[in-house]
């Protein structure tokens, strides 16, 4: 059996690959062959470094090929070992495998056909979506069609997938989810099986055609037909694109008509054999095999083919005991009981002795008698219960245990569950859990308290609204279940609070700290030391981490573990995830069946949008908007606040939650929670951790490129995209450099290069070719006339007329310019007229950086008006969203905004001053003890010459008025001779530390390589001489900042607004004192909550006026 797409992920085969020279040299024949085709670099995209299976893989252009390469790979293992089949069954792409496995197509024309259809996909189709549903495909045909889906395959009865127009897929998912029902998008790009795929048909039946095809050599069974194929034919091959998959009907012909068989998956994972298992009845005489099953010990697929053929043993019976897919759990802190273990230490006495020598106590007296009674005490816990989850484990395995998936483990028992994968061994991880109790433990006057009854948004909204701010959620356990941590008197004075707002029950924890919250600081500082003296081995099997609810990435167990310290454990997160990728059976290891409770309530409970949201890969590029060319599209939905009466607004906003506020437009269209986005900052101070720590909460942000090379900024890229997917809610900054346009396009050849779907263009004053290719590049034509727009752009300004210029399409001679220039499409250019510039407008206040100093709330009210005249003026007939930054900084500032209309809101400075940020540390202490007043305005270096100005960092250092002063010089002077000796000396010795002529040379060099052209035009030009010199003088300050170079404090350039002032303030005498404390998330979450919390008071004061009347 040769599946197709969905079935690859990064390091398939790996093992394989090094260990049989069959496979090996079958890969690398292969790869050369789809290189000299078209597709260069599969192989090392296979096993590129850094990537796991749980790494997004879904380019077209190495997916393609990779599978067929694995799968005729093992299928020359196969014939090397004497194993032949006597049938073959192909599916969509795993159909050319099949054709080329039985003679009738020649393997010198796969490459060929393969290159070419990935082409014509790219070319001809729009993008699309496929999803994994988890049910029966019967109960869903009709409503599928009403909602312009299609049913692309059916692999079971339990089992198919859906194809169509990615806002489809998307409806269809949250419908799914309402339901309850698991469901998982697949890694791919296009609507496969699909009228999508309609679009390149006529080009590549005239390639087939052209095909020499043979008829096969042994009966090819067609997924198509779910029957034999008496020949094969272009249309047939056409047939495997366009026409659905029938998998289970193709497997009960196989059982109907063949009866004793024995199918063997040839595809990455193992897929269609558990597939199969589905679909054969009870007492099949046909049975299955998957070689490269990941989720079995090495080589055990391959071992069990070989016997089945030497007749050392019996093949696998079909449908037997233990086949369906497992998952190991073990029990975490609070599991704990005087007896536990029993007969454990008995069975294992050289593994115990070894925990007694490292702990320094006899273990099983601690666990089985007590005699201290210290058993409920950290320290003692939880070694206590590592050991003996570890034994258990032991214990399964040795009596036969059956093949699992993946495991997990609840807080401690992650330990054991990265022990079970081969992380690190059995003393290994005593002595780790030891250290780690040690410190925790160390944690004094921390509680923990489980609030029954309501789910992790209604916890954080009674936090907000009782102003809660020491407690902290510890973990998501069940849609009805959330421990809170914090301070034990604040636990317990909190218990009123969540009984008021409807909670069942409020149950304090047998714990002795405030575990997993910011409260466990100084254990990771202290822990992160003792980890770095460890080294971790690769894991043999997924293990999902408790910090993201997602299998551990390659080499991050220590900075996991460090991380889930102070993190919530997202329990619910990992359960929903190991649903959603075909567990059916979990097995809870160690004292205690709470686990196994709580997964039940887990299964029975519906899955909430946001999560079904993380249970699949983040939202994707399919969000983009749709317009036509007809009717103008419905207003997005917006919390409507300004346009209520204090009277019917009260009751209307009585239960206005932070996910219901801005624009629920802006939220579908990035997949996101809130109407909130982390801002971009320069030379990535929005930082890869900045991304990704908001990303993984649904909290839309950007990477700051400002400055960086594209180089530089494509490595961050992928780095954000190995963790969040390549349609994670992120994006990348543009900001305008008038100086180096170069730059610019550079950049963007990178983000369209690298997928990168959303763009925040800053700094602009007039709309470039480089913007205009980025959203150009995304434009397609569906056939029904609807143009889509994959390339989302937002545009901060703080003009009117600038505003004006972006909120129409784009200049007719830019695009036609492109065009010219073979940037974009004829067709991208045609298309150009019918759809916005942009998708979103960002109104910008007086912030940090860039900076005209307006006031967003005279500046907002005249962008609504501007943008609704444009709309009705323009043939694109869409309504562009608004929103704020500049300012944006408590929960009373974000009310404020959403009150005056905005559709989200942005936040810059505040997120400079976090852990996350990529600001020195230097800095960051600094900042956390401005007021307001501590900022200044300065010349700005990126546009030196024009005299646009940013707000900056005023305390403590002298950079405004040494910038003022070069910017003085500048305009006084026409070149650096004119400049008299004693100001020369002086910029010397106090701003540059060196002489104009070292300044120069370092000049010369960094512009050699990026724009020799400035060197040029400098030498021409004796003022531009003198522009670039000073302008060395502000990348010197921003880069002693971003270092925290101490000779240098009194010249640091941080880009900061009052907004940060503001925030200092809110938060004294928190725990968010401390920049240290201080998470992008976290933030957004009590600023978002904390607006509604305010919109609801404050509406409620109005009404109850309102009616004393």
């Amino acid at each position: 059996m040769f599946p197709g797409q969905g079935s690859q992920y990064y390091g398939m085969g790996r093992e394989l690959l090094s260990a049989n020279a069959v496979f090996a040299r079958s890969m690398r024949r292969m790869d050369e062959a789809f290189a000299a085709a078209g597709l260069p670099g599969t192989l090392a995209e296979i096993y590129r470094d850094g990537c796991g299976p749980s790494t997004p893989f879904d380019d077209l252009r190495f997916t393609h090929p990779a599978i067929l390469m694995v799968e005729l790979s093992l299928l020359d293992v196969m014939h090397a070992e004497g194993i032949e089949p006597d049938y073959v069954l192909g599916a969509s792409l795993g159909e050319y495998a099949a054709a080329v496995a039985v003679g009738a197509l020649d393997p010198g024309d796969l490459a060929t056909v393969i290159a070419r259809q990935v082409d014509l996909v790219h070319r001809h189709c729009p993008p699309g979506a496929m999803l994994a549903v988890f049910d029966d495909a019967e109960r869903y045909s009709a409503w599928l069609r009403a909602a312009d889906c299609e049913v692309a395959a059916v692999n079971s009865d339990s089992h198919f997938v859906v194809t169509g127009p990615p806002p489809a897929v998307e409806a269809v998912a949250r419908a799914v989810a309402d339901k309850g029902v698991a469901h998982q998008r697949l890694a791919v790009g296009f609507a496969f099986h699909s009228r999508q795929m309609e679009g390149a048909a006529k080009p590549y039946l005239d390639l087939l055609g052209s095909l020499h095809l043979r008829t096969p050599r042994v009966p090819m069974i067609s997924c198509a037909r779910a029957g034999i194929l008496p020949e094969l034919t272009a249309d047939h091959l056409w047939r495997m694109v366009r026409s659905p998959i029938r998998f289970r009907d193709a497997i009960r012909f196989v059982e109907r008509e063949i009866g004793e068989a024995l199918l063997v998956d040839l595809g990455p994972s193992g897929t269609f054999a558990n597939f199969a298992k589905q679909v054969l009845g009870p007492g099949s005489a046909a049975g299955t095999i998957a070689p490269l099953n990941p989720f079995a010990s090495k080589n055990r697929g391959l071992d069990q083919l070989r016997a089945h053929f030497r007749g050392r043993q019996e093949s696998p019976g079909p449908a037997s005991k233990g086949q369906r897919m497992r998952a190991l759990v073990f029990t975490g802190q609070g599991a704990q009981h005087k007896g536990m273990g029993g007969d454990l230490f008995d069975e294992f006495p050289e593994l115990t002795a070894r925990a007694d020598k490292i702990l320094g106590y006899s273990i099983a007296e601690l666990c089985i008698e007590d005699p201290d009674g210290r058993l409920d005490s950290t320290e003692y816990t939880q070694p206590a219960l590592f050991v003996v989850n570890a034994l258990s484990y032991l214990r399964k395995t040795r009596r036969g245990m059956e093949p699992v998936a993946f495991m997990a483990g609840h807080s401690l028992g992650e330990y054991n569950a990265l022990f079970a994968a081969g992380a690190f061994d059995f003393a290994t991880g005593v002595a780790l859990v030891q250290r780690r109790s040690e410190l925790m433990s160390q944690a004094r006057g921390g509680g923990m308290a489980a609030v029954v009854g309501l789910d992790a948004d209604a916890v954080r909204a009674v936090l907000a609204r009782h102003r809660l701010d020491q407690l902290d959620l510890a973990n998501l356990n069940a849609p009805d279940q959330v421990v809170v941590a914090g301070p034990a008197q604040d636990v317990a004075e909190a218990k009123l609070a969540f009984i008021e707002a409807g909670a069942r029950a409020y149950i304090p924890l047998k714990v002795s700290g405030a575990f997993h919250s910011r409260f466990m600081e100084p254990a990771r500082a202290r822990f992160a030391d003792f980890l770095s003296r460890h080294a971790f081995e690769p894991l043999k099997t997924p293990v999902i981490a408790n910090l993201t609810g997602r299998p551990y990435e390659a080499d991050t167990v220590a900075d996991t573990l460090l991380a889930q310290l102070v993190e919530p454990v997202r329990w619910e997160d990992g359960i929903r995830y190991l649903l959603a990728h075909g567990v059916e059976e979990f097995q809870e290891i160690g004292p205690g069946r709470v686990l196994t409770s709580l997964i039940e309530k887990i299964r029975r409970a519906p899955v909430p949008t946001e999560r079904a949201a993380q249970v699949r890969p983040a939202a994707p590029a399919n969000g983009a908007p749709m317009w036509t060319s007809g009717e103008p599209a419905a207003p997005p939905q917006v919390s409507q606040v300004s346009a209520m009466s204090p009277a019917s607004a009260a009751p209307a906003l009585s239960a206005l939650s932070a996910t219901e506020l801005g624009s629920a437009d802006f939220r579908r269209a990035y997949g996101v929670r809130y109407a909130y986005i982390c801002g971009a900052m320069y030379r990535a101070i929005a930082s890869a951790e900045l991304v990704i720590k908001a990303s993984r909460r649904g909290i839309l942000s950007f990477f700051g490129a400002g400055g960086l090379d594209p180089e530089r900024v494509q490595t961050q890229v992928r780095r954000i995209q190995q963790v969040v997917g390549r349609d994670g809610p992120f994006g990348v900054n543009i900001a305008h450099d008038p100086a180096s346009p170069q730059i610019e396009e550079r950049l963007v050849d990178v983000l369209l290069a690298e997928g990168v779907r959303n763009v925040e263009a800053s700094a602009f004053m007039n709309v470039t070719p480089a913007l205009v290719r980025y959203r150009l590049s995304g434009l397609t034509l569906d056939a029904d006339g609807t143009v889509r727009a994959a390339n989302r752009l937002l545009v901060k300004l703080s003009r009117p007329e600038v505003a004006e210029a972006f909120l129409a399409p784009a200049p007719e001679r830019l695009v036609h310019a492109l065009e010219q220039d073979g940037r974009i499409t004829p067709q991208q250019a045609r298309l150009a007229a019918r759809v916005g510039l942009v998708d979103d407008v960002c109104v910008e206040g007086d912030s940090g950086g860039h900076t005209d100093r307006r006031d967003w709330t005279i500046l907002l009210p005249t962008i609504l008006r501007l943008r609704d005249r444009m709309a009705a003026d323009h043939a694109s007939n869409r309504r562009v969203r608004v929103g704020v930054a500049g300012g944006i900084a408590t929960p009373e500032t974000a009310a404020a905004a959403f009150l005056l209309g905005a559709d989200f809101v942005v936040t810059g400075s505040i997120n400079l001053c976090t852990a996350e940020s990529g600001m020195s540390p230097m800095v960051k202490a600094m900042l956390e003890q401005i007021g307001i007043q501590d900022t200044d305005y300065a010349p700005a270096g990126d546009m030196f010459e024009l005299g646009s100005q940013v707000q900056v960092l005023k305390r403590g250092v002298f950079f405004p008025a040494r910038a003022r002063k070069l910017y003085d010089l500048y305009r006084r002077y026409d070149s650096l001779d004119d400049i008299d000796a004693e100001t020369r000396g002086q910029l010397e010795s106090r701003y540059f530390h060196r002489s104009m002529e070292e300044v120069w040379q370092e000049t010369e060099t960094y512009f050699a390589d990026r724009d020799p052209q400035q060197i040029a035009k400098a030498r021409q030009d004796p003022k531009h001489k003198m522009a670039l010199v000073f302008r060395w003088y502000f990348a010197h300050s921003q880069r002693a900042a971003m270092t925290g170079d101490e000779r240098y404090r009194l010249d640091f350039q941080v880009h900061c607004g009052p907004s940060l002032g503001a925030f200092n303030e809110w938060v004294r005498g928190t725990s968010l004192q401390s920049w240290q404390s201080r998470h992008v998330d976290d933030i957004a979450e009590r600023i978002m909550d904390g607006a509604a919390a305010h919109l609801r008071e404050r509406l409620a004061e109005l009404a109850a006026a309102g009616g004393s009347r």
